[in-house]
């Protein structure tokens, strides 16, 4: 999911998404162990997806497009509560609702993660706000589609994970 910070504590956990300890995020991929994910799907009022482009120095997948937020579930926190930090500054102000779409237990991300799915229906100023800054794009879901067919190159593998295994997750 998110580039791992070596201070970034999160928990391992079992197949029933129980807490069994407390590691470094870079010690929890390096071993492969069950850990705890959120992404957080934003859409506008017109059902239009809005992605964000990671930075040119994220050390999985520089300058692919991803969804709104994207990351583990630290040790001190609830899902909602990483879904929160992912949020835009644009969309924090606005307030929306976060709503659990879904849990996915395997094939996002590092396939490692229990994932919880977030999803929020932003106000248009937001979106307009959105639009404005090249790091978001905002999508259609035929959009979506030619993106993932024909320029997957440019999509970050969680994304097309979702895309492909859950599309109804990325519509409103």
């Amino acid at each position: 999911m998110a580039a791992e910070q070596t201070s970034e504590k999160i928990y391992i956990v079992d197949a029933e998404n129980r807490p069994v300890a407390v590691m470094d995020a870079e010690q929890v991929h390096r071993q492969r162990l069950w850990h705890r994910g959120v992404l957080l799907i934003l859409l506008d009022r017109s059902g239009r997806l809005v992605l964000r482009r990671l930075g040119k120095n994220h050390p999985l997948h520089p300058s692919r497009w991803d969804l709104t937020g994207s990351g583990h579930v630290l040790w001190h926190e609830a899902s909602e509560e990483a879904a929160w930090r992912y949020l835009p500054m644009a969309a924090r102000t606005a307030g929306p609702a976060l709503f659990h779409r879904c849990t996915m237990h395997e094939g996002v991300g590092t396939g490692l993660e229990i994932v919880d799915v977030f999803h929020a229906h932003i106000p248009d100023p937001v979106a307009g706000t959105l639009a404005r800054d090249t790091d978001y794009l905002l999508v259609d879901q035929d959009e979506l589609h030619a993106l993932a067919t024909s320029y997957a190159d440019q999509l970050t593998p969680a994304l097309l994970d979702v895309w492909r295994n859950s599309p109804d997750t990325l519509s409103s």
